[in-house]
């Protein structure tokens, strides 16, 4: 369940179901689980059970700031189109500007990016 194959997501995935899965973060909407790989540490994200994002981190304490970090993130753009930004006509201004729109720049633009990382949010 708690795998590094991308063919093994789908619905009903219950990384909590893992007994080697840690649990790093919970909130309202999410929930992070990671395992120690020996090597590394496996990290996934979950906003309410569905599997949002994943990543690698070199040790727990590590694997806990970026799982914050990409909360925060996250959490960012739900105020943003709770509060009626329009993600989707930015989203395809990008696309029809050739400059692309993956996911992760729903929300928050690069200027409040400079500005978390100068704060060291």
């Amino acid at each position: 369940m708690f795998s590094l194959d991308f063919e093994a997501r789908g619905e009903g995935r219950d990384p909590a179901a893992d007994p080697s899965a840690m649990l790093l973060h919970a909130s309202t909407r999410y929930a992070a689980y990671g395992r120690d790989l020996d090597y590394m540490w496996h990290w996934e994200i979950l906003r309410d059970g569905e599997f949002v994002q994943e990543g690698c981190s070199l040790s727990e304490s590590s694997a806990r700031e970026a799982v914050a970090r990409v909360v925060r993130f996250f959490e960012r753009q739900d105020r943003a189109s709770a509060s009626g930004v329009d993600v989707d006509g930015i989203r395809h201004l990008l696309r029809d500007a050739g400059l692309g729109a993956p996911e992760v720049v729903r929300g928050a633009s690069s200027a409040q990016l400079g500005e978390d990382n100068l704060q060291g949010d």
